[in-house]
């Protein structure tokens, strides 16, 4: 299969956080239900035989070693201890994630994962509200400095003002490979607006959802049918 990340497209991403999931998708075959499979390292960090199991997969791969600061689990800060996390996983990846707070911090492993023509996307999480469109327009700009290939923004849906700016962003900004997501109240709304609206990377579980708002793998395929 071709272990590729098209980002002209709607991608379905699978985010796999635990050991019961890690090993479900290691049997999965090729299947268009889905598109890329996220590894949520911070989480899975302790996982026996890890590094086989992802090569295991047959899918794109997202690498995420999540920041403690934008939900990472384990309390991976340390730059150095989380490049040495995701760079001997780079061969089977097609794509990592780094927060766009700590690109500087990451540029190491950002100019590696360039080399070996790996997606570079940037992301920004709001536990507490979603920023007016302007000053989330202020964040794209600094992943395009960053010579981010996408970026994604994950922030809170609570109010239809929240949802509304959101949906904004993505509205106004159709020339550049964003990813947006809600999460709590208006969280499952605005996730599947955006999948049908032309957002690039849109993350389900693949079982019960850790994160308030995010759709099960199953149920998101059936609703943007």
């Amino acid at each position: 299969m071709e272990k590729s990340i098209f980002l002209n497209k709607t991608n379905i991403v699978v985010s796999i956080t635990d050991s019961q999931s890690l090993d479900e998708i290691c049997k999965t075959k090729e299947t268009s239900s889905f598109d890329v499979v996220e590894i949520r390292l911070d989480q899975l960090i302790k996982e026996p035989n890890l590094k086989n199991k992802i090569s295991r997969i047959r899918h794109p791969l997202l690498l995420t070693c999540r920041h403690p600061d934008e939900g990472g689990q384990n309390q991976i800060q340390d730059a150095i201890k989380r490049h040495s996390i995701l760079e001997p996983l780079l061969c089977y990846a097609s794509a990592i994630d780094i927060e766009l707070a700590e690109a500087d911090s990451m540029l190491k492993i950002i100019s590696q994962a360039k080399k070996n023509d790996l997606k570079v996307i940037l992301s920004y999480h709001n536990f507490k509200t979603t920023p007016t469109p302007a000053e989330l327009r202020s964040k794209i700009k600094e992943s395009l400095i960053m010579e981010a290939d996408a970026i994604k923004f994950a922030t809170t849906t609570n109010t239809i003002s929240e949802l509304v700016n959101l949906l904004t962003l993505l509205e106004n900004s159709k020339d550049q490979n964003i990813s947006i997501m809600g999460m709590g109240k208006y969280g499952k709304a605005s996730r599947l607006i955006a999948a049908q609206s032309g957002s690039i990377l849109n993350y389900t579980a693949m079982g019960t959802s850790k994160v308030d708002g995010q759709w099960k793998l199953t149920e998101f395929t059936q609703a943007i049918k």
